[in-house]
């Protein structure tokens, strides 16, 4: 049919024919992603721990939980991204799969740290959600990526 799309990716023009397909995030794509991500979301508790020692706003054992949950975003993205290139009808699934399963594994994370740990709750829900959110986001952002149209007509 030869038709082609002019397309531009970050400043750098390239041509699709019909039969040429879009990938979404590489895994290599999403390791830069990835470590640019953890040391962003680092920057706020650590300053916040070097400049307001004394007001205490990190629970203990806060970076051990940093650790997991980047831990647990990674090979959960990982599983997701092989489930889905597996088959483009179980894309889908392995989304909603990973989400259902990054919320159990940190729900029972949430149980033994508190049932471990004497912490205020209050201080406890903040920086709980302040890692679980931000980790859930860039995960589903990054699934979603893979999930796009992949064949442009």
């Amino acid at each position: 049919m030869g038709y082609r799309y002019g397309m531009c990716f970050w400043g750098m023009p390239f041509h699709l024919s019909d039969h040429q397909t879009i990938k979404g995030m590489s895994i290599t794509r999403f390791l830069i992603y990835f470590i640019f991500f953890i040391a962003v979301l680092a920057a706020g508790p650590l300053l916040a721990q070097l400049y307001f020692p004394e007001s205490e706003l990190i629970i203990p054992h806060f970076w051990t939980l940093f650790l997991t949950f980047g831990l647990l975003t990674f090979s959960i993205y990982l599983f997701a991204y092989w489930r889905m290139n597996i088959s483009n009808r179980s894309s889908g699934q392995a989304l909603l799969g990973s989400i259902t399963l990054k919320l159990l594994i940190c729900m029972i994370i949430a149980f033994i740290y508190i049932s471990e740990n004497n912490v205020a709750p209050a201080k406890f829900i903040l920086n709980f959600f302040y890692l679980y959110f931000f980790h859930t986001v860039f995960e589903i952002y990054c699934l979603l990526c893979n999930l796009r149209n992949q064949k442009f007509k």
